[in-house]
């Protein structure tokens, strides 16, 4: 049960995370500019879908309470996350 309830906020985040880095490819968030740099335009619409992607699988593997599948998606989500990060660090600001 635990389990479920803990895949479902992991759902959610990453789907929450997905979209709103794909909303955000014309329009400035936190210290990133992505108007400016068509680049930076592009990481935003490959990652969001990416996590988009994995969100909705989250929720298959949830609804399967396959304890692999669950597993795999965990470990893609964090690899696709982690990626993420890094591609931003290209884009920011510097001192």
């Amino acid at each position: 049960m635990v389990i479920t309830i803990l895949m479902i906020c992991y759902t959610l985040l990453s789907f929450g995370i997905g979209w709103f880095a794909f909303s955000h490819r014309q329009r400035p968030f936190l210290v990133f500019h992505p108007e400016e740099s068509s680049v930076l335009s592009h990481v935003l619409i490959i990652c969001g879908t990416i996590l988009m992607v994995i969100g909705v699988l989250a929720a298959v593997a949830t609804i399967m309470n396959n304890t692999v599948f669950i597993s795999l998606t965990l470990l893609a989500g964090v690899i696709a996350i982690m990626a993420f990060q890094l591609l931003l660090l290209h884009w920011f600001p510097k001192r």
